[in-house]
């Protein structure tokens, strides 16, 4: 064969080939433009303070979440694969939920973060009073979370601090209580005995309050359906700040390294425009929260170094924004 008629050949193949990856299908993957919005979406993110995954969610029994699995997974995205990559601590868990970013903060809620929080992108964005974008929590410390330090934000945007030494019963008290009178569209929940029982040391009670807090998860997504504020609205995600050392990494009682066992972390997404019955194994983390929220709600969050969490959302066939 002449070497004119092989290059002639080479470059049929490569325009073959060329034409070949233009027609291959895309993967499957649903980009935000193609999702429908609701008229006034509003979110709750529902943080459980320290579940181990393995004792959770991974637990082949799922024997103490059996609310979150049987009763509400069914309607939502699991994504089985949720990592706390930075500092498996409280403040900086929950810091890293609010601002798309990984920064240590002191635990005893001393510094705030230096990028703007989920609060103040809102605000800033939108005008909206101080009751319309609320933490709720059983541990004071979260109060560093509602501002930050940046010079462009801060405490002029900051959500509202509802916090206090909490049993999670008393959280879900005033939870509902804000819900009910002030209809907040951006809502962080953060229920604190899980971690704080683990801590005892008595599996016991840790396993105990872990089936309180699935319980109180179920009573509020069944409270956003019956009020007609959040009814068909609203998106509620479930996680946890952190999870607790595996057993071989000196077991469930503590937390704060970057074992499988504290970087592991549940999720689950409920909503209208949430797949229902649908699983995902994309890695996505914590800062990723920040993005979504941001994205269902309409408003940018330039600081965030999280990615939009695309596959969880079904595709729009009318309603596109």
């Amino acid at each position: 064969m002449s070497r004119s008629l092989l290059t002639l050949c080479a470059a049929l193949a490569l325009l073959l080939a060329a034409c070949e990856t233009e027609v291959l299908p895309p993967a499957e993957k649903v980009h935000r433009a193609e999702i429908a919005h609701t008229p006034d979406p509003k979110v709750v993110v529902f943080v459980i303070d320290g579940p181990r995954y393995s004792d959770s969610f991974g637990d082949s029994l799922h024997a103490h979440v059996d609310g979150m699995w049987n009763t509400l997974r069914p309607q939502g995205t699991l994504c089985s694969n949720f990592k706390n990559l930075g500092t498996t601590l409280t403040v900086s868990g929950h810091a890293a939920l609010l601002t798309g970013v990984w920064q240590t903060l002191n635990n005893e809620g001393l510094e705030h973060p230096t990028n703007p929080t989920l609060f103040e992108y809102y605000r800033k964005a939108t005008g909206a009073p101080i009751e319309d974008a609320v933490l709720v929590g059983g541990k004071p410390k979260l109060n560093a979370c509602v501002y930050s330090l940046d010079p462009a934000y801060g405490a002029a945007f900051a959500g509202l601090a509802d916090t206090g030494h909490a049993t999670d019963y008393a959280t879900y008290d005033r939870l509902i209580q804000r819900l009910s009178t002030d209809h907040p569209h951006l809502v962080m929940a953060s229920f604190s005995q899980v971690d704080q029982k683990a801590h005892t040391g008595v599996w016991g009670d840790y396993i105990d309050q872990m089936e309180i807090v699935d319980s109180l998860a179920v009573l509020t997504w069944n409270y956003l359906q019956s009020d007609p504020e959040y009814a068909n609205q609203t998106t509620m995600f479930i996680t946890a700040d952190h999870g607790r050392h595996d057993d071989a990494h000196g077991g469930f009682q503590n937390h704060g390294d970057a074992c499988p066992g504290c970087q592991r972390v549940i999720f689950l997404a409920l909503g209208p425009e949430i797949r229902a019955g649908f699983e995902i194994v994309t890695q996505y983390t914590q800062r990723d929260v920040c993005t979504t929220v941001g994205n269902l709600l309409g408003f940018s969050t330039p600081r965030s170094s999280g990615l939009l969490m695309d596959d969880i959302f079904e595709p729009a066939t009318t309603g596109v924004r």
